[in-house]
């Protein structure tokens, strides 16, 4: 289990870390993506009647840039996921977030929903703290004004608003058991006799720990379990267990187990883990809403300019415009 885990680890540490980095929303778009030679330069798309420039582009790829090197390495473009160069790979991230905040706008308009007062006072603070911060030389690059800059603090303003009205009325209850995080040791072993081996040595008084790590287990004496995570046998028996129980044998993944729970219930990081199951459940239903009306706008893309741009060469700034939109407007 242990191999098994860390292979599966490594296939989805770039997904995981894209989930982290890409903010307040899943930015799915399954809209058709027309190419188009008759946008001007400073546009990089439009999506229905909403155009996307391209300083709001080179602020998303600049926090992108700044994220992915933060956790991977610069060496990080070097890299692939899903078969994509790293660089297509956030490009694609960006664009996607592009449309899905230009149609969320869209979509606001069409229901009304707008910006309260204090909603608009953060947002012209926002502006402010990410517009001063910028040097004159960062702001003749991206070629923006700080009136720009609160148009997009604004649209990505309305499209939380609209987030969250949507989402309002449903039902995210998440029980504490479903939420459960807990915490184990397990000795694994890839034949009958050699788990009832070391079951052996357990019944006859030696540690866990000792038995496990003759099994291969030195590298991480306790690991933490979610629902979902492990193969269902495994999950199963290992949520079965109080703090100190140890499993009988457990054949999972054609392997074989003996857990032991060191704890039943990481309190904090349950309630962490609810939280993060309730914003799923709240995502998933805003999705089943908003992605037919998305995906019924028609997106042109501005081949030539979307191309010149690499995520790797992205202007550095010195901040943040998703730090600074959680920070005083989320």
């Amino acid at each position: 289990m242990k191999r098994g885990k860390k292979r599966i680890i490594g296939l989805v540490i770039f997904a995981v870390a894209v989930a982290l980095i890409a903010g307040y929303i899943k930015f799915f778009n399954g809209t058709f993506l027309y190419i188009s030679t008759g946008l001007k330069d400073d546009v990089v798309l439009k999506a229905g009647n909403s155009k996307a420039y391209t300083w709001e582009a080179d602020i998303l790829l600049s926090d992108a840039k700044k994220e992915y090197e933060n956790v991977f390495g610069s060496g990080v473009w070097s890299q692939s996921m899903e078969g994509v160069n790293m660089d297509d790979y956030v490009k694609d991230q960006v664009r996607s977030k592009l449309i899905r905040v230009k149609c969320m706008n869209l979509m606001a308009k069409e229901k009304g929903v707008v910006l309260s007062r204090t909603q608009k006072d953060a947002v012209s603070s926002a502006a402010d703290t990410f517009f001063n911060a910028l040097t004159q030389e960062q702001v003749s690059a991206l070629n923006v004004t700080k009136d720009q800059i609160e148009k997009m603090f604004t649209e990505f303003a309305i499209a939380d608003t609209l987030y969250d009205d949507v989402t309002s009325q449903i039902n995210t209850e998440v029980s504490s058991d479903d939420a459960r995080v807990i915490t184990i040791q397990y000795i694994c072993a890839g034949s009958k006799s050699d788990i009832s081996s070391a079951k052996e040595r357990l019944d006859n008084g030696e540690s866990f720990y000792s038995v496990a790590k003759d099994f291969g287990g030195e590298e991480e004496s306790e690991t933490e379990c979610k629902r979902g995570e492990m193969e269902q046998a495994f999950e199963t028996a290992a949520f079965n267990l109080k703090t100190g129980e140890t499993s009988s044998i457990v054949e999972a993944g054609g392997k074989y187990y003996i857990i032991r729970c060191t704890s039943d219930n990481e309190k904090s990081k349950t309630e962490a883990n609810k939280t993060a199951l309730m914003d799923e459940k709240k995502l998933e239903y805003f999705n089943s809403v908003f992605e037919s009306y998305e995906a019924s706008k028609y997106v042109e893309m501005n081949k030539k300019v979307w191309n010149s741009k690499k995520t790797a060469n992205a202007t550095e700034l010195p901040v943040s415009f998703e730090t600074v939109f959680n920070e005083l407007v989320k």
